[in-house]
């Protein structure tokens, strides 16, 4: 196992995130959801790589769909899982009113990720189901906790590189001048 900061959790996640096909802008608040889920849970690392993995298979909230959630009409579950981060999104940027929570969701794929998004809302989670899909119930949370510092995110080393894979799909690919100029200023160091 090995022990990595608070920080490089939220670093190592956000660039996994933006390699696996979410925009730049998810991908932050994916590293701090993978932030969050480190301090309360040790498999952040299996976590954040099922994410990664099944990316590209979970469907974002149908408008449709979320416009009867607004309206707080029970909901129509589709036959692909729920994306945990964009239903997220779309909870955080667009609140439900009152009226319309608790709010029962079917079929989120990989739920820890929509509770772990939520958690410094006005929004809790709860899972009913497996972990893997489950419907939820997104309820009023009475208070909002602080967040908990001073933890470790420990993971193993083949998640690690699985990890570390998706991140590099982010990097830009050396060309033949950055080759020769190496990670210095050129030829003459002079700083």
């Amino acid at each position: 196992m090995i022990d990595l900061s608070l920080n490089e959790v939220e670093t190592l996640s956000a660039k996994a995130a933006r390699g696996a096909g979410f925009s730049w802008g998810l991908a932050e608040d994916i590293g701090r959801a993978a932030r969050r889920i480190a301090v309360e849970d040790d498999n952040w690392g299996i976590a954040m790589l099922s994410l990664a993995e099944n990316a590209q298979s979970l469907d974002p909230p149908d408008p449709a769909r979320a416009a009867g959630w607004r309206r707080g009409e029970a909901d129509k579950p589709a036959q692909t899982p729920l994306c945990p981060i964009r239903t997220a999104a779309l909870l955080l940027d667009d609140p439900l009113p009152a009226s319309a929570l608790p709010l029962a969701i079917s079929n989120v794929g990989l739920p820890i990720w929509l509770d772990a998004m939520l958690r410094r809302s006005a929004m809790v989670v709860r899972p009913i189901g497996p972990a893997m899909r489950a419907d939820v119930v997104v309820e009023l949370r009475a208070e909002i906790g602080q967040p908990i510092t001073g933890r470790r995110g420990a993971i193993d080393e083949r998640t690690l590189a699985a990890l570390n894979c998706f991140a590099a799909r982010t990097y830009v690919p050396e060309s033949e001048r950055s080759r020769m100029r190496g990670a210095g200023g050129g030829r003459v160091d002079d700083e």
